[in-house]
């Protein structure tokens, strides 16, 4: 058994045993290593201690059941995954998801908690990949777009469908800036576990003059939107969003474009809830450079950008 292997049974009894007493040192003994190196090879191949990643799918685990079980006591929950009493469990919430449990269950709280969902051995294969860059921080002008939207609850084919609309219009869209640079925003509501996200597919445009002197800045949409006549001025074929001035992680995802929702799973559950840094608007983007050789393409390299502030 490799030491991958061996992770991998170390993370499937931990999923077994979330509702039971689980200590770091009783699963170093069932691996064979002292707890020492047990720590240290946990670490290495998860990016996470061992004692975070338990403590973390339990309170992730929690949070899950505070909203998909109303009826059920905050007591009992904290019971559950073996915490000693409520304030224990109050206070790991905050530590680890910067809200609290009444927040979580009235949904006063950002959408996007730093959740922990249990990591496979597919996740702990692409880790060595994703870590290779570190992110950088950027600070970015406005940003303005044009291009097909959609709203995605299970079926992602819809995101190839308008980039395939996006591609055969390209040529008729004015003002685009040249060489093209195509751009995917993804941004979600505060019920987005319902309503789902919504994906804008779209080449960047030079900045554009605002009509009748003023544009509306529209939260939910992370964008500024033109109102309906003042858009039919600009364009009869998509909306045009315009991303805010503001500062960024820039990490990057080198490989297969299927493949990046593990770059995803590791910015938001892994580096993020380790940093200083939180997301600070409901949005993130892909951008599409010279590096981007291509969906299929495994030498082919995008930049994704998550507009943060400090915690």
């Amino acid at each position: 058994m490799n030491n991958y292997q061996l992770v991998v049974q170390a993370l499937d009894h931990i999923e077994a045993e979330l509702k039971s007493p689980l200590s770091v040192t009783a699963l170093s003994r069932r691996t064979g290593y002292s707890l020492y190196h047990f720590i240290r090879l946990f670490q290495a191949i998860t990016g996470i201690t061992p004692g975070d990643y338990i403590a973390r799918r339990k309170i992730t685990e929690a949070a899950k059941d505070l909203k998909r079980w109303p009826e059920r006591s905050f007591q009992d929950i904290a019971l559950d995954y073996h915490f000693n009493d409520y304030e224990t469990f109050t206070r790991a919430f905050k530590r680890l998801l910067h809200t609290t449990p009444t927040q979580v269950r009235n949904k006063r709280n950002n959408p996007l908690l730093p959740l922990l969902h249990r990591l496979h051995e597919q996740d702990l294969l692409h880790l060595p990949v994703v870590q290779g860059t570190p992110p950088q921080i950027v600070k970015l002008d406005e940003i303005t777009l044009k291009g097909p939207i959609v709203n995605v609850i299970a079926d992602y084919s819809v995101i190839s469908e308008a980039w395939s609309q996006l591609f055969t219009r390209v040529p008729s869209l004015h003002g685009r800036r040249l060489p093209e640079r195509y751009y995917q925003v993804g941004y979600w509501a505060d019920d987005f576990e319902n309503s789902g996200v919504s994906f804008i597919c779209a080449c960047e445009l030079y900045p554009q003059p605002e009509i009748s002197g003023r544009r509306q800045y529209a939260v939910t949409q992370t964008s500024y939107r033109h109102s309906a006549s003042e858009q039919a001025q600009l364009s009869a074929d998509f909306p045009m969003y315009t991303l805010p001035a503001a500062t960024y992680l820039k990490f990057i995802h080198k490989g297969l474009s299927k493949d990046v929702s593990y770059t995803y799973k590791y910015i938001y559950e892994t580096w993020l809830p380790k940093s200083e840094y939180r997301l600070s608007l409901p949005y993130e983007f892909e951008y599409y450079g010279e590096q981007y050789l291509g969906p299929d393409d495994k030498n082919s390299i995008s930049e994704i950008y998550v507009p943060l502030e400090l915690v």
